[in-house]
């Protein structure tokens, strides 16, 4: 022990003596620990962080799964009919428990607000294996219909607007007009609700306020055209993933021989962990493996400084050597010092980590579950030390091991270690550097290409917000859509609004998708299904959205009259694109399930609009028919308002309109579609910026690489260039071989690099959009942008090579 501090000491004035080389090398530790810490900090968060549920790798989601037009199947929700069989036939669970999504209105304590969560059978809180902060959960009885006014607060609304305090136990709230008993608060978790069309869970404490218990009547039990729920289910113990899958596989064909209505459906079994990642685990990954080679990268360039320092102690080594010091005393030495670097280098690191976790939160899509919660926990702070100790290792066992082995004699004529090391280290900073400012300038295409794409409306201008009108005061669809009619009208009479109209869904939203027939065509065992859009007819000059054919919907387009539909371009060409799609009619029967007799069930196409792409820029856009709000009224609703000017500014005037009509109807989600936009894009957007940032950073170290082999190269060959110079060489001679060998070094890493950047081009192409992973003209401008760098870095020192005076550079021989 008494040694390691002794050379620990020596190490310490060691490095002292050499402030600037020290101060250079413990910013480089610290710049490639902290870019690795900060993204551990999200990887750790998002993806390795367990879930607080009683062995949550058993829970799982169950999707039925529908084929598309090509045959694939596709997720979507499940039927209540549909799910009672699963529960009645399945063995291989544990446990199983159906959600369905819940929006209601909080009024008569203050503001009126929206509150969202699920409705849930009364297995759900046992199939996740979580007990409540305070009071208990949902009783069987109270899943029977006229039983279940009791409520259950999530942990983000008991603390906003109770105080997290344990009195709101027995607290009723008035929700929709009816009052319900608070029996319960869940701790903060990530919980499946709101279960989207589109076969996944948007996870977010959004739609995490409340459960209430699911009570259906015998005949919504027995519904199997309504796909509107999610179901989860526990493993039981012995059983598999792939057993479970198999088992729900046969469950499914023999509810699809038995039930027309369910022809071509399966079920997906997905683990739980892979809902709460979703498509950020291979974004994160990618980027976990981008900053691990900036830091190999880093570590090549500090392992090159070594190289370049050991130059000036080997005198200092080859006198400890003659005074008894052994091989591995001396590499000791040097593993201390680099390993003190390392440790010293990465204490900064944290202290940059903590600053870029802030940055990437900032940075990262919102929609991204448990990323807020990402930070400097323990297991990240240990990953820190982990690299910070691999780290200094690793950078000074090249010089320790050279250094060591150097031959004494050869030490004290003073002559200058070789330096064929450092160059295969400059070689493989170039390598690096090409597969991130490849895969970096891939990523920038992408986002461009996405951010250009026509998708179908204009964002700018354009306030949206979430209206939902309570069933115990709107019973029946005339009084919906005179609720509509009303706002409406008063929004149509400002000055500040150039449009406005409702529709079901966002442009950037899909939750909606129905069957119907085509009238008069010939019958087949398929149905027909596409995505239902209820939108006013306002709503097409809101969004600015074409209609290509026909008319838009007109204020006739109600419940007195004829049924009238909109199709969309992806619609014409799947089911139409050999007939003229005007005046064909559509059988929808969902309108008057939801509404009566008196709602139409024939719809004639009066008009064309073009694609909008719902599920996102990336996403080709699907079939859609558009209903007109008044033929199909339905509670829960946006408006859509086009105003001059700012339209976030317009919020609190659009609720003023809303409580003018009715004072107990709140306003949620209120946002901008260019913020909803920039929602959508903000994964591709923060893949791009954040590997732009770590290509530079590889750009720029590979840069100093370059430039310090070849400064060590001049000093080293000074006396070799002034005889060159004396035998009548000229600048431009002695410029030429500098660059040359820089040059010559580039062409080897990009040559490497090239190789690599294809070797890793699968990697990156689920994350691109409108572009080739292996792009030619991407893989030529890179070479081509490092190659000028590397240029560059060669002429700086081969300009003062070129320089160098001949008697000056022999007078020492």
């Amino acid at each position: 022990m008494s040694g390691l501090a002794r050379e620990l000491r020596f190490a310490i004035r060691g490095l002292s003596k050499t402030k600037g080389f020290t101060a250079v090398t413990l910013l480089t530790v610290a710049l490639g620990v902290g870019a690795n810490t900060a993204i551990f900090s999200i990887v750790h968060g998002v993806l390795l962080r367990p879930l607080p549920f009683r062995a949550p790798e058993r829970i799982v989601t169950l999707w039925e799964s529908v084929p598309d037009e090509g045959g694939v199947p596709r997720r979507w929700r499940t039927t209540a009919g549909n799910y009672f069989d699963w529960e009645a036939e399945a063995t291989t669970f544990e446990d199983m428990a159906l959600f369905g999504s819940a929006g209601v209105n909080w009024t008569g304590d203050g503001e009126p607000e929206e509150l969202l969560g699920a409705r849930v059978s009364a297995g759900y809180f046992d199939v996740l294996g979580i007990e409540p902060v305070v009071g208990r959960t949902f009783l069987p009885e109270e899943n029977v219909p006229g039983n279940e006014r009791v409520l259950i607060l999530g942990h983000g609304l008991w603390q906003r607007r109770f105080g997290g305090s344990k009195d709101v136990l027995g607290r009723s709230l008035l929700l929709d007009g009816e009052p319900f008993e608070i029996i319960g608060v869940m701790p903060d978790a990530v919980y499946p609700t709101w279960p989207q069309a589109t076969g996944r869970l948007p996870l977010l404490p959004l739609y995490q306020q409340i459960w209430v218990p699911m009570a259906l009547s015998e005949e919504q039990r027995r519904n199997r055209g309504s796909h509107v729920f999610g179901a989860i289910a526990r493993l039981a113990p012995g059983s598999t993933l792939e057993s479970a899958c198999a088992e729900m596989d046969t469950i499914a064909r023999r509810i699809a021989a038995a039930n027309p209505e369910n022809y071509g459906e399966g079920v997906v079994v997905n683990p739980y962990l892979e809902e709460v990642t979703g498509s950020a685990r291979p974004a994160l990954l990618v980027l976990w493996g981008a900053v691990a080679l900036v830091l190999l990268i880093a570590c090549a360039n500090i392992a090159s400084l070594l190289l370049a320092r050991s130059a000036a102690r080997q005198k200092e080594v080859a006198v400890r050597t003659a005074l008894g010091a052994s091989r591995a005393r001396v590499l000791g030495q040097f593993l201390c010092e680099s390993s003190l670097l390392g440790v010293g280098g990465g204490a900064l690191g944290v202290g940059l980590a903590h600053l870029g976790v802030n940055v990437l939160v900032g940075l990262s899509p919102a929609a991204v579950p448990r990323l807020a919660d990402s930070g400097l926990s323990v297991p990240v702070l240990l990953f820190a030390l982990s690299i910070s100790l691999v780290t200094g290792i690793l950078f000074g066992l090249a010089p320790a091991i050279q250094m060591s082995r150097s031959d004494l004699p050869l030490r004290l004529k003073d002559r200058a270690p070789r330096v064929g090391l450092r160059r295969g280290l400059v070689v493989s900073e170039l390598a690096l550097a090409m597969v991130l400012v490849v895969g970096a300038s891939l990523l920038l295409q992408s986002f461009v290409r996405l951010r250009r794409m026509d998708l179908g409306f204009q964002a700018d201008g354009v306030l949206l917000s979430e209206v939902n009108l309570p069933s115990s005061q709107y019973r029946d669809f005339r009084s919906v859509a005179r609720f509509h009619r009303a706002l409406l009208e008063r929004l149509s009479a400002l000055a500040a609004v150039e449009a406005s109209g409702l529709t079901y869904d966002s442009p950037l939203d899909s939750n909606w998708i129905d069957d119907f027939t085509l009238e008069g065509a010939p019958e087949t065992e398929e149905s027909l299904g596409a995505a239902l859009r209820i939108v006013s007819p306002g709503y097409f000059r809101t969004m600015r959205t074409e209609i290509l054919r026909g008319r838009p919907f007109a204020e006739l387009d109600d419940a007195d009259h004829p049924g009238a539909v909109i199709v969309n371009e992806a619609f014409v060409q799947r089911y139409l694109a050999s007939e003229s799609p005007l005046e064909k009619r559509l059988v929808i029967t969902t309108p008057r399930g939801y509404g009566g007799a008196s709602l139409p069930s024939v719809f004639e196409i009066v008009g064309v609009v073009e694609n909008v792409h719902f599920l996102g820029p990336a996403v080709p856009p699907e079939p859609a028919f558009y209903l007109p709000a008044a033929q199909f009224p339905v509670q829960e609703m946006m408006i859509a308002v086009r105003v001059a000017g700012d339209p976030a500014a317009f919020a609190a005037r659009l609720r003023e309109e809303v409580w003018a009509v009715d004072p107990d109807i709140p306003l949620s989600n209120i946002t901008t579609m260019e913020r909803l936009l920039s929602e959508a894009l903000a994964q591709p957007r923060f893949n791009a910026v954040v590997l732009g940032f770590f290509g530079a950073t590889a750009l720029a170290l590979a840069a100093l690489g370059i430039y310090g082999v070849l400064s060590t190269t001049v000093v080293q060959r000074t006396s070799e260039i002034g005889i060159r110079m004396a035998l009548g060489a000229r600048a431009g001679d002695v410029v030429g071989m500098v660059v040359g060998q820089g040059m010559r070094l580039t062409l080897a890493g990009l040559a490497i690099g090239l190789a690599a950047a294809l070797a890793s081009a699968p990697v990156l192409r689920s994350l691109l959009f409108g572009v080739g992973a292996s792009d030619p003209w991407t893989l030529a401008s890179v070479s081509a942008l490092l190659a000028s760098i590397a240029l560059f870095a060669s002429y700086v020192p081969a300009r003062r090579a070129s320089r160098i005076q001949p008697l000056l550079a022999l007078r020492h021989e």
